[in-house]
């Protein structure tokens, strides 16, 4: 057994462990706002108190589906499979009347996230691909209805953007949630084979490559006329992501027009590994160091040399290298480091931790079939 399988296997008992509670991963995240700069460090060194603060976030049982999936094809083991169709029913269960999910942080209570949404349906259609239960594939049919006819789209020229909540009108069009809803929209036509699915991809794309920028860079949002944009953002694992979902995109539908965007995109991200091996903080900034960023900078450039964008290998083994010597003795990962030059936050965030775990399963997935 290779070593990003045992460190798989080790996280996921971890995070079982810990965080999952019979039908759901359920824990504390670094949230948004105040939370996120300040008040997450304290409570960070002072763990043993009872915070309270476990959050249900759909982004979370969307990786963590995914993740029992793979095991389950790697293993063959049913307890993989039984999590997976039971965090897959409790996102059904918690699915509105009207296709959506209400969002778990109290800041934004009204609001409906178009991420939260598609990460949930990709939940469910990991689940049909494996069973061919209708009620799964139905459920992210729901929240397509949904996000086409309430969410909707942010327009400039002939191109098209998702918008980021629904109901806010003429938001700001950020990228990372266009490629994320056209790995949804691949997925739905993977699954039925109904190319519908595909219609608003054309005019999205075009959306993505005009945005982009001439050093590969997917800002973080446009600058439109009735929005200032933001360019830059937390950079590299935005884009990184951002690159993840492109090509499960093109893998899905063959569409060359992305092809060119990745190129550029892949190219931009090896500027983003840091010499000793994570993934630079931001575009200006190395440090904090944060453990997630690593994990799917490495899983990046593991999916553009498998897609045959060139030879990654060695940024791949560099920052899976880095990555893996981050494992703890209980099979977690710290969250970061060096945060204002001195702080820490060893926390154990559910969301994070799924996340990481796919990315080495992807490792492992790699490793095995080169029967290493």
């Amino acid at each position: 057994m290779n070593e990003s399988t045992r460190a798989a296997l080790k996280l996921h008992d971890y995070i079982f462990n810990t965080h999952w509670n019979g039908n759901a991963l359920i824990g504390p995240d670094p949230e948004v706002r105040f939370n996120a700069r300040i008040w997450r460090f304290p409570k960070s060194y002072l763990r043993s108190f009872p915070w309270r603060d476990d959050r249900y976030f759909l982004q979370c049982q969307g990786y963590w589906i995914r993740d029992n999936w793979k095991l389950y094809s790697l293993f063959r083991d049913e307890k993989y499979k039984t999590i997976a169709l039971t965090c897959s029913q409790k996102i059904l269960t918690n699915q509105q009347p009207g296709g959506y999910w209400e969002y778990p942080l109290p800041q934004w209570k009204e609001r409906i996230a178009t991420v939260e949404g598609n990460y949930a349906a990709l939940g469910l259609l990991a689940s049909y691909n494996q069973t061919r239960e209708q009620s799964f594939l139905e459920g992210a049919l729901r929240w397509y209805n949904f996000l086409i006819k309430q969410t909707g789209f942010q327009t400039l020229k002939d191109t098209l953007a998702i918008s980021y909540f629904s109901g806010q009108g003429r938001g700001g069009m950020v990228p990372n949630n266009s490629t994320l809803t056209l790995e949804f929209f691949a997925e739905l036509y993977r699954n039925t084979q109904d190319e519908k699915y595909l219609a608003y991809c054309r005019e999205m794309v075009k959306f993505l490559k005009t945005s982009q920028l001439n050093t590969g860079e997917l800002p973080y949002a446009l600058q439109t006329p009735w929005d200032k944009g933001k360019t830059h953002f937390l950079c590299f694992q935005y884009n990184a992501f951002q690159f993840l979902d492109l090509a499960r995109y093109w893998e899905m539908t063959r569409d060359e027009t992305v092809y060119e965007l990745l190129k550029n995109l892949i190219r931009y991200l090896v500027s983003g590994l840091h010499e000793k091996g994570h993934a630079k903080y931001d575009c200006r900034k190395s440090y904090p160091e944060v453990t997630y960023y690593t994990a799917v900078l490495g899983a990046a450039f593991l999916k553009a040399t498998k897609i045959g964008l060139g030879d990654y290998t060695l940024f791949e083994d560099k920052a899976y290298h880095h990555l893996l010597k981050k494992q703890n003795m209980k099979g977690g990962f710290i969250y970061s480091n060096c945060n204002y030059g001195i702080f820490h936050d060893k926390r154990s965030y559910p969301r994070y931790l799924a996340m990481i775990l796919l990315h080495l399963l992807m490792k492992a997935e790699s490793s095995n079939s080169e029967g290493l």
